[in-house]
């Protein structure tokens, strides 16, 4: 089930992996910060709520680098809200620049809730496969 698709991004729920996955595109078309950026995970969010779901792919690979007011927006709602919508198990893929992925694998362990397990990838298959074999 698709809840997000444009020519960056697209945000869908995985029957096989019984997950949600976003999967940012190389897109030089579309200049993503602001609304752009964060509505479409604004649906994420919604997704969790609606699907119930408890896993997460997040494959950062093609990502652009964020302003500074969009990764304050990260740390201080999108994450929590993730988590208080029942993200437990996240696969994070890294991006080109490192530090992205960093910084999101920080922000989700800042938020001291013992029970999200997090592993970081350099493949998107590695993630799907580790994924997998989470409850």
């Amino acid at each position: 089930m698709v809840f997000f698709d444009s020519p960056y991004l697209i945000i869908q729920y995985n029957e096989e992996l019984k997950a949600l996955t976003e999967e940012w595109k190389l897109d030089f078309t579309t200049r993503v910060e602001a609304d752009t950026f964060r509505q479409p995970l604004e649906s994420l969010i919604w997704a969790f709520r609606e699907r119930k779901a408890t896993k997460w792919l997040c494959d950062n690979t093609e990502q652009k680098i964020l302003n500074s007011k969009d990764q304050l927006w990260l740390e201080t709602y999108y994450y929590p809200q993730l988590v208080q919508n029942g993200l437990r198990t996240v696969a994070l893929i890294n991006a080109k620049n490192i530090l992205g992925t960093d910084y999101a694998k920080n922000c989700l362990q800042s938020l001291n809730d013992q029970t999200i397990k997090i592993e970081v990838f350099n493949k998107n298959k590695d993630g799907r496969s580790w994924l997998s074999s989470q409850e």
